[in-house]
């Protein structure tokens, strides 16, 4: 009798290693909702500088404008909101789950000469661009030290 089942390949095997540590670093990093799913996931941010302004792009693809916020809060940078699950509702099976769902936020603190109340945003591609200028001449915010 001949076996149509084959001893997992070193790939097959790198792919489970792969997906076992960004599960256990999902776990350790958000915890768990009681739901049982994670209870937030964090998107990739990229951030530039140039001579007049600092440039955020959130990497979000998937998720619908209307389900992004941004906003300042104690001269940090909130982006939040909510990735619906991409998978067809008829599947039967996964067989490989990579794309994080359900509600994320990263927070980035701003630094001392970014003028918070001049923060925009635009939404491209799966892309957030987010704008905050520099301060005129540099100048730091007044910060109150309790």
């Amino acid at each position: 009798m001949r076996s149509i089942l084959s001893a997992p390949s070193h790939e097959d095997l790198g792919h489970l290693a792969h997906h076992m540590s960004r599960l256990m670093h999902k776990v350790l990093q958000s915890g768990f909702s009681p739901g049982g799913h994670a209870a937030l996931w964090a998107p990739a941010v990229d951030i530039c500088e140039t001579a007049d302004h600092y440039e955020v792009i959130v990497e979000l693809a998937g998720v619908r404008r209307e389900e992004i916020e941004v906003y300042t809060e104690n001269h940090c940078l909130i982006v939040s909101g909510w990735r619906g699950d991409p998978t067809p509702e008829d599947k039967i099976c996964l067989h490989q789950m990579e794309i994080e769902e359900g509600p994320f936020r990263r927070s980035l603190r701003l630094p001392a000469d970014a003028d918070e109340t001049a923060v925009s945003a635009r939404y491209r591609d799966g892309f957030l661009y987010i704008s905050i200028p520099k301060r005129a001449g540099g100048e730091a915010r007044d910060e109150k030290v309790p």
